[in-house]
Order: C-alpha cells, then sequence, then structure tokens
C-alpha cells in the first residue's frame, strides 16, 4: 500500500522534475508566505498591513486574549480574598476583623484548587491536543472556563467554589496546551519567538485586566477595605475567555502539523493554503503531492514526518484505539528525557516550577499588601506591581529572535 505514494513510482520526467525541485515543507511555506507579503506591503505601513492581513493577525489576537482569560482566572483570587464581602459571604467572617475569617483552611483551599487542576490537566492536555487537535482543545478550555467564571459568581459556600476553580485548573491546562502549540505552528518559522512572546505577553495583560477591575470595584473606601462585589468582579473576570471563545471558534484554523501528524495530507494542505492566503500568498500554493514527497526526501525531521508516513502507509487513520493512542502518547513523554535531551528538559522544567511559585505567592499579595497596613492602597500597590511588567514583556517581544531564546 506505502509503494503507490512511494517517488519510485512517478514516471521517469516526474522523477528527474522533482529532483530539480525541493518540495517545500508546511514551515516552508508558511516563511516564505510571510516573506512574500512584507516585501509586497514594506512601503505600506503598519496600520495598512494590520487592515489588509487582519484575518491573520486576528489569530493571533485569539490566542492573546486567550492567554490573557487564562491569567485572569488565575489572578482573580488574590483580590477576591481580600474582599471583605467574600470573607463574610464566603469564609465566614460576620464581623469588620479577620478572627473568624477561615484563611488557613477555606482560604488556602480555594487558592490552591486551581494549581491541583493544572497539575492534572497538564498531564493529560498535551495528549489530548494530540487526539483531537490544538483548536479543540483551546476552544473546549474556554467554553468551559467561561461556564466556571459565571457560575464562580453565583457560588454559594467556600466547597461549590473550591470546585468551581480545581475545574477552573483543568480548563487552564488544556487553553495553555492550545494555544501554545497553535501560536507556535502557524507562526513563520522566522518569526516563530516574535509571535510567541506577542501571545504570551498578553498573559501580562491578563493579570492587569484583573487588577484594574479590583482597583475600581473593590476601593469603595478611603482605607481599601474591599467594599466592592466579589460576584461582579467574577462576572467581569470571566468577559476576556468569552471573547477568545467568541474569536476562536470563527477565526482560527486548526494547525496544519497536527493534521500532518496524524496522515491528513489533505486537510493539512488546506489549512497551510487558507493561513496563507490571509497574508496575501496566493501565488504558488502548497499542493498534497508536494507535502507527501516532502514526507519522503527530507531525512531526520522529527518524529512528527516517521508518524504522519506510518499512518498513511497503513491507512488506519480512525481505527486506533483511542485509549490505546492516550497510552501511547503518555509513554511518549519520556522521550524529553532520553539521549541528552534532559539537559534542555530538566532546566527548563525547573525554571517554570520557581515561576509557579512566584504566582502562587501572587495569589496573596493583596492580603498581604492589607496586613502590612502601608499607605498606599493594597489594591493600587497590586495593579502597580502588575503594571511594572509590561516593560520586561517589550523588551522581550524585541530581543527575543534577535538575539536567541536561550539569550532572553
Amino acid at each position: 500500500m506505502a509503494n503507490q505514494f512511494h517517488l519510485l513510482n512517478n514516471s521517469t520526467d516526474d522523477q528527474q522534475q522533482n529532483h530539480n525541485i525541493q518540495p517545500r515543507s508546511i514551515d516552508d511555506y508558511l516563511d516564505s508566505a510571510y516573506q512574500h507579503s512584507c516585501n509586497t506591503s514594506s512601503h505600506n505601513g503598519l496600520l495598512h498591513d494590520i487592515l489588509q492581513y487582519w484575518r491573520y493577525y486576528i489569530i493571533f489576537l485569539a490566542l492573546g486574549i486567550a492567554n490573557s482569560g487564562d491569567s485572569a482566572e488565575m489572578g482573580a483570587t488574590n483580590y477576591i480574598l481580600s474582599s471583605e464581602t467574600f470573607q463574610h459571604d464566603i469564609l465566614g467572617s460576620d464581623n469588620d476583623t479577620d478572627d473568624d475569617v477561615d484563611f488557613a483552611k477555606r482560604g488556602s483551599a480555594i487558592a490552591g484548587a486551581h494549581f491541583l487542576g493544572m497539575l492534572i490537566s497538564g498531564l493529560l492536555s498535551g495528549v489530548l491536543a494530540d487526539i483531537v487537535g490544538r483548536r479543540k482543545t483551546l476552544l473546549l478550555g474556554l467554553l468551559g472556563n467561561t461556564v466556571v467564571g459565571i457560575l464562580s459568581s453565583l457560588a454559594r459556600n467556600a466547597l461549590e467554589l473550591c470546585m468551581l476553580r480545581f475545574l477552573c485548573g483543568i480548563n487552564l491546562g488544556m487553553v495553555i496546551a492550545g494555544v501554545v502549540t497553535l501560536t507556535a505552528e502557524i507562526s513563520p518559522p522566522s518569526k516563530r519567538g516574535r509571535f510567541m512572546t506577542l501571545v504570551a505577553s498578553c498573559y501580562t495583560l491578563g493579570f492587569l485586566y484583573t487588577a484594574l477591575w479590583a482597583l475600581l470595584i473593590f476601593k469603595m473606601s478611603d482605607d481599601g477595605s474591599g467594599y466592592g462585589s466579589w460576584r461582579l468582579f467574577m462576572f467581569i473576570n470571566a468577559i476576556p475567555t468569552m471573547v477568545a471563545a467568541t474569536l476562536v471558534t470563527f477565526f482560527s484554523p486548526e494547525s496544519p502539523r497536527f493534521f500532518l501528524c496524524r496522515g491528513r495530507l489533505k486537510e493539512a494542505v488546506q489549512v497551510s493554503n487558507l493561513i496563507a492566503s490571509r497574508i496575501g500568498y496566493i501565488d504558488n500554493p502548497l499542493s498534497e503531492e508536494e507535502l507527501r514527497q516532502y514526507l519522503y526526501q527530507a531525512k531526520g525531521i522529527g518524529e512528527t514526518s516517521f508518524r504522519a508516513k506510518e499512518t498513511i502507509e497503513v491507512q488506519n487513520v480512525d481505527q486506533t484505539s483511542s485509549m490505546r493512542e492516550v497510552w501511547i502518547s503518555l509513554l511518549s513523554i519520556r522521550q524529553v528525557f532520553v539521549r541528552g535531551y534532559w539537559r534542555t528538559t530538566v532546566p527548563l522544567q525547573l525554571t517554570y516550577f520557581c515561576l509557579t511559585l512566584t504566582t502562587g505567592v501572587a495569589t496573596w499579595w493583596t492580603k498581604i499588601f492589607q496586613m502590612l497596613q502601608l499607605q498606599v492602597d493594597p489594591y493600587a500597590l497590586s495593579f502597580y506591581s502588575t503594571l511594572s511588567q509590561i516593560p520586561g514583556m517589550m523588551l522581550a517581544s524585541g530581543l527575543i529572535d534577535f538575539i536567541g531564546r536561550r539569550r532572553s
């Protein structure tokens, strides 16, 4: 069955032509499409390019807002824990002191529930994205967090809110898996670092969005004690996720590399050409035969291509058991710890672990500022500390493709 796809079955003239013309990969095609659009629109100005190619840039806008919704949900707990109305409704306070507020059990359970959900989801979301698709995984997480965000504003007690925050963490993991892979796989390779950094920087904007609304809602008295509606705050906090779900539904395509690794070359070519057309490149579209030739000619091009060739040859795209595929995908995780890859994987994991520690402490920032009884309003102080991240975000987006990922 595989012989019908092999280059040796081509005619002599076709073989000669294939040797003379190097077939393009998806990355090659997207990069040439982007470079073509840059060359043809270099004198038109940034605004003109955005208006002309808005259907391409709105994909990354949708992914950026999805990332913002993630951070908004993660940052929400920091502000509601400091709200006296929340303490009265959920944590058991019925006076103006902290004596009857159960921060040690109820508060910490609510603050940590979404981290537990993210831990579980982090192990499974990547597998889900490889089986059902990056876009579907992302949409599932966004729609789930939209529902969870609305229900959180209606929670009646700590147990309900803790369960909702756990489900929020499950959805956060799916959103992260979808955003990261989609951004990487539809970006032009030469500018991949910049596009990924711009989408990742929206994470800071999500924290900023949450901090701004906390400042407006909870700063209802001169001492910043938090006499605001935490339920209104939780509902408003879910808006970025709602917007992202809408934009992804209407404007974001599936990753062409997902179709490629599933052996679905027709869909991979269709999506690649769709993305290229949104950048204004329609002169030399990618063909299914060209992509097939690339798979069989290129050497050392990764596990994805080997898997795609195997799927094409046996023609059993939909015959593999879902549970068996999940198990195989979980076992494949060990590949990042063998053959010297652990030297890169372990430091990156430790770095992310340290970042997570910082995020965990940030869950209590505003409450810590309240306890210190500083002259500056605690909600304003949280807003300023979040605002300080923007210069670093802008610097990273400018340097990531110039000096490299590792140095940045």
